[in-house]
């Protein structure tokens, strides 16, 4: 998509500053997204410090910065107001490059490697378990500007992210800082279900390994839909833009039920730290997976979905089930008006012992990268320091006021908005748009929460979930053999990826991918291994 230069209008949006809210929680990984810690409120002096800033800024004309972000496909960029009064109150002109959301990733990667590189580039494979691959590589190919140096002169910077979000995203090549967190609300991967196919067939939102069995299996043989034909399955999954595997993506809320932690950092039920396959339940649940397609009762495409297809799936009646965090129900309401309605929300699966393992990374949802010899450093990282602020998380998280909603209460995140402006905030805003999506670990908003019925289903949700799941906060691993094993040995992860899928699609049986795991995985694994282990027990955790 080419490059949209933003025009500005004359828009005002209120200051509104946001107290103390909802403890929310994530697992990180994708990312996701992203995200168990406790909000704190927003002081005065982050709003004050923007104001300063603003009216210092507005001696000088605004500088123009060019963004590469990754913004869904609902957001009209071409005179969009929200973006407009971000380029008045931060005194820039943003000249927003979105290309499609389904391969962000891919497009990143020819950016980089284009040599024509815009002033802040958004990485988002950068999340809760710190500095992805791509970011180490583009670092040490001098590719990124080292920012050490200049961050501590940003006081919102430093204020809004934590000094475990810094550790995390720091180069395990030479220790320096490329990138800085976009902060996120801690999420709770769970799982969406079709609540409606549950009660048509008198079942109830499953919580161990047996009960999902019994309403995957019922979903897809039991004609939840009503129309007479065996056209539905009971539980779809989608791969993410980030190279992984579709079973790795988000699937907390099943392997739990296996004691599997679908990210590094957690011991292994002998209490001891391994790779993942390596650890206890990573053979039972591929079988589990094996068993679901073998019986039909998952999606046959499942291996193959493209990122979100699971979702439309879901809004389609094809599927019961697909993963998400607490905001998925009501963020689901822009695709499907009456979600809140239909389906609801739970948390992770127990295990064999009635725990419910919630794995929570550093709250992160990606970075911002700016490019080697930039001569806007300081700009861009003036304008990211005003994006942690509440002010400008208010602005991209509820819009404009008087255009996409008519009052707001910070303290209990209520929102009045007519219908119409639902309608149109979707196409100026979301999350995706924001510079920082918390402020103290909390969001300005909860996505599509505009009514009193609505806010008490989110919140309904998320403390039964919460009721139900042991948090467990993970560090964010920086050993860089594990980081890197798509960068050393692609061919065998490749390789080990297609070994899954063809022991879960019936291609190969157990023992020929125990096999493999032995005679080639293992081997070429086992230095990454012992540095993860050893970084691992250092931490002393």
């Amino acid at each position: 998509m080419k490059n949209k230069r933003i025009k500005r209008t004359s828009l005002l949006v209120s200051a509104m500053l946001m107290s103390s809210a909802l403890a929310a929680c994530s697992s990180g990984n994708n990312n996701d997204a992203g995200s168990s810690s406790d909000a704190a409120p927003s002081g005065s002096a982050s709003a004050s410090s923007s104001a300063s800033s603003s009216a210092t800024a507005a001696q000088k004309d605004p500088v123009t910065i060019k963004m590469f972000n990754r913004v869904n496909a609902d957001v009209v960029l071409d005179n969009n107001p929200v973006v407009a009064e971000a380029d008045k109150l931060a005194n820039v002109k943003l000249e927003i490059e979105a290309p499609p959301i389904n391969n962000y990733v891919d497009k990143l990667q020819v950016v980089m490697a284009s040599g024509d590189l815009p002033d802040v580039i958004y990485n988002w494979g950068t999340a809760g378990n710190g500095a992805d691959a791509n970011m180490e590589k583009w670092a040490q190919n001098g590719l990124l500007e080292p920012l050490d140096d200049k961050i501590a002169g940003y006081p919102n910077l430093m204020k809004n992210i934590t000094p475990e979000m810094w550790d995390a995203v720091k180069s395990v090549g030479d220790g320096k800082t490329y990138i800085i967190p976009r902060t996120n609300v801690v999420n709770h991967w769970g799982y969406m279900i079709n609540q409606q196919w549950l009660d048509k067939l008198g079942l109830k939102a499953p919580t161990n390994l047996e009960e999902f069995t019994n309403v995957v299996r019922a979903f897809a043989k039991n004609d939840p839909d009503g129309n007479g034909k065996a056209d539905t399955y009971g539980l779809s999954l989608s791969g993410p833009d980030l190279g992984r595997n579709t079973i790795w993506n988000a699937t907390n809320f099943l392997t739990a039920a296996f004691d599997l932690p679908v990210v590094d950092g957690v011991k292994d039920t002998d209490g001891q730290y391994k790779i993942r396959e390596k650890m206890s339940g990573y053979i039972p649940y591929l079988t589990y997976l094996k068993q679901l397609n073998d019986e039909k009762l998952i999606d046959p495409e499942f291996l193959i979905n493209k990122i979100y297809v699971d979702t439309e799936k879901l809004n389609q009646y094809k599927v019961g089930i697909v993963y998400g965090h607490q905001a998925a129900v009501l963020g689901n309401i822009s695709k499907l008006p009456d979600s809140e309605k239909i389906f609801s929300y739970h948390g992770v699966l127990k295990d064999d012992k009635g725990v419910a393992s919630d794995w929570v990374t550093p709250a992160m949802w990606g970075g911002w990268m700016i490019p080697k010899g930039s001569k806007k450093v300081d700009d861009v990282l003036k304008f990211l320091d005003w994006g942690n602020t509440a002010e400008a998380n208010t602005l991209f998280q509820l819009g404009v006021k008087g255009l996409t909603y008519d009052s707001y209460d910070p303290a209990t995140k209520a929102v009045v908005r007519s219908a119409d402006q639902t309608a149109k905030l979707a196409t100026l805003t979301s999350p995706y748009m924001t510079p920082a999506n918390a402020i103290n670990g909390d969001g300005a908003s909860i996505v599509n929460a505009d009514t009193p019925e609505r806010l008490a289903v989110y919140q309904t949700q998320l403390d039964e979930a919460l009721k139900q799941m042991t948090v467990v906060n993970v560090p964010a691993v920086r050993s860089p053999k594990i980081l890197n094993l798509n960068g050393t040995i692609p061919d065998l992860v490749k390789k080990k990826d297609d070994k899954e899928i063809a022991y879960i699609t019936g291609s190969i049986n157990e023992q020929q991918f125990k096999d493999f795991l032995e005679k080639e995985w293992y081997p070429a694994t086992a230095d990454a291994e012992k540095e993860y282990v050893d970084f691992m027990n250092s931490l002393g955790k």
